[in-house]
């Protein structure tokens, strides 16, 4: 007789918080009364875990969002099973499952398959290694994102879009699953509240689809529109959601001591790191309300060739999602007994770290954000702070040699701050509030006809107008030379303008300094040193004299900008960043 060939995918997708003997558990972090240094706060996070499946291509989307009002942190763990004829492709040696140092994998028993746990390669990772091993020969993932073309023909995509999630329920764990993708229990059978196949929540018919699509590649364009794909509670939310991209994948996926071997620059950010002892893979960013991750999971296909009879291969995604408390994030590791490495807790605390609260921070005080020290200058109100790297060689350059060029805006100047914001980690650049396209008082506007140049960066003119002692550290801005434009200068927030980083103007510098402010003495600004972005006339500029100049550092001095030796300085850059009150820090 021939045998009869079967196929059987069971994509069993479960969001859960707790392991507790033996068995999955929900617990609901919603509704916490977080402490926030001055009173309490409540608010909620959640997640939703997507699942998108088309088992004809093998498309396979796994990813998390975060629809809820506070950042959170994610971790999904992929695991699988194949059997033939009914016996399982893993088999765990009887003593050790004996003495409880092993399990044996069971097709009804989900708790019980074979995490993925793959091997480095490259600067990222490559097949499976340990018990799942076996599964290399027909079962052939895709994990990450990567840049290609948008199905719809609109060019080329650095992220994926999807359909946000039409369950906002803050209790329900149920995965957004479409196409051929299924949301299961823990006990393998299909939740009683999915899809039926005429679109009625059923039961008994239901076919485990909670989200609309279809699963295949590219599915959600630019534009797309969708209602819920279920018609009662918790599974719909009334009116047309728009599809929208997830965050950009900084790096590939990547193993703990991989992401170890990173600067520490780098170590914060949007992308997915694998921990070998449990098969966790972590974001190494917190989710922010509104963000999905990029893609864990892309392309999950099946290879069949040489197979002989029944077979059965599953893939299921768990997903941990809390919020950034102590409490929440000791759950990770306490209630869910696993052998969590060094590295993973080590990961988590730098997530949660990652920016410090820049509310409680005094003018002048210096912090480090990924490596880089920077100095606290002012608080500009509605949770927006101006920073400034505390070492001014971050960059080394002219203040403009492009000819046709009069002012900082498209100067050399301002076209290397920008290129050194654009590689800053994804983590600070977030933050990164947008100002003014073009300042003014930064060109004509802010000419001096005077003689008041040295030319010389080690000495302080003796004739620029100054207030009080030392020489040339306030500028004194009664005299009539100073232009309105130019002592009105200041970089602000601006939802029209854009993201960048920028020298601080002279205007800036003067209100910055003084007692009590980030520069109260003259050295103080020693590190501030290099170019202004005011203008002193078409050929000279503002900069402040760094610590090796001869008559004192942190001076006042006007210089030329052109093409010669004294023209190229090394440069402190500012931002204004955003603070959202601290309350995604480890110190809520």
């Amino acid at each position: 007789m021939e045998q009869k060939r079967k196929l059987g995918v069971l994509l069993a997708i479960l969001s859960v918080l707790l392991l507790i003997s033996g068995t999955f558990a929900w617990f609901s972090f919603t509704q916490r009364a977080i402490n926030d240094r001055s009173g309490n706060i409540n608010f909620e996070e959640v997640g939703r875990l997507h699942d998108y499946f088309d088992r004809a291509s093998g498309n396979k989307d796994v990813f998390a969002e975060n629809f809820g009002d506070a950042p959170i942190l994610v971790r999904v763990k992929l695991l699988e099973y194949m059997e033939i004829n009914g016996e399982s492709l893993v088999q765990a040696d009887p003593q050790e499952v004996a003495e409880g140092n092993a399990v044996q994998p069971i097709k009804e028993d989900t708790g019980t398959w074979t995490p993925w746990t793959p091997e480095a390669s490259g600067n990222t990772v490559g097949q499976r290694v340990g018990p799942g091993a076996v599964f290399n020969a027909r079962a052939r993932w895709t994990v990450g994102w990567n840049p290609r073309a948008a199905t719809d023909g609109s060019g080329q995509l650095n992220a994926p879009y999807f359909m946000p999630t039409f369950n906002r329920a803050r209790d329900n764990h149920k995965t957004a699953a479409a196409g051929d993708g299924r949301d299961w229990t823990q006990s393998g059978e299909e939740a009683d509240t999915s899809a039926s196949p005429d679109g009625t929540n059923a039961g008994a018919d239901a076919t485990g689809v909670t989200h609309p699509g279809n699963g295949t590649d590219g599915y959600w364009t630019n534009g797309s529109t969708a209602t819920s794909l279920l018609g009662t509670p918790p599974d719909t939310e009334a009116g047309t959601h728009t599809a929208r991209q997830t965050v950009i994948q900084d790096q590939p996926v990547m193993l703990l001591s991989q992401w170890n071997a990173l600067p520490v620059r780098n170590r914060v950010g949007n992308f997915w790191v694998v921990d070998p002892q449990t098969g966790w893979a972590y974001w190494a960013n917190l989710l922010f309300p509104e963000e999905a991750t990029s893609f864990l999971l892309d392309q999950a296909n099946f290879s069949t060739s040489g197979i002989r009879g029944d077979y059965y291969y599953g893939i299921k995604a768990v997903a941990n999602m809390v919020a950034n408390t102590d409490g929440d994030v000791s759950a990770l590791w306490e209630e869910a007994p696993e052998n969590h490495s060094d590295l993973a807790k080590q990961l988590v605390d730098e997530v949660r770290n990652g920016l410090p609260i820049l509310g409680e921070m005094e003018p002048g005080q210096t912090f480090s954000m990924r490596g880089t020290q920077y100095r606290y200058l002012e608080n500009k109100g509605d949770g927006n702070h101006l920073v400034q790297t505390a070492n001014f060689h971050q960059i080394t350059t002219p203040w403009n040699i492009i000819l046709g060029v009069e002012g900082y805006n498209g100067s050399s100047l301002d076209g290397a701050a920008k290129n050194w914001y654009n590689n800053l980690p994804s983590v600070i650049q977030r933050q990164v509030q947008p100002v003014q396209k073009e300042f003014t008082g930064a060109g004509a506007d802010a000419y001096i006809f005077l003689n008041w140049f040295s030319n010389d960066a080690r000495w302080p003119s003796g004739v620029i107008p100054v207030v009080g002692t030392p020489r040339a550290f306030i500028l004194d801005f009664e005299h009539p030379a100073f232009t309105a434009a130019l002592k009105n200068d200041f970089a602000e927030v601006d939802p029209n303008g854009e993201k960048k980083a920028f020298a601080l103007s002279i205007a800036e510098v003067n209100k910055l300094s003084g007692p009590g402010k980030a520069f109260p003495t003259m050295n103080s600004r020693n590190m501030t040193g290099g170019w202004t972005r005011t203008p002193f006339n078409e050929t000279h500029s503002w900069m402040l004299s760094g610590p090796d100049a001869a008559a004192g550092s942190g001076t006042f001095n006007v210089v030329t900008h052109w093409t010669n030796a004294a023209g190229v300085f090394p440069q402190a850059l500012s931002m204004i960043l955003r603070d959202q009150d601290g309350a995604w820090t480890s110190s809520i």
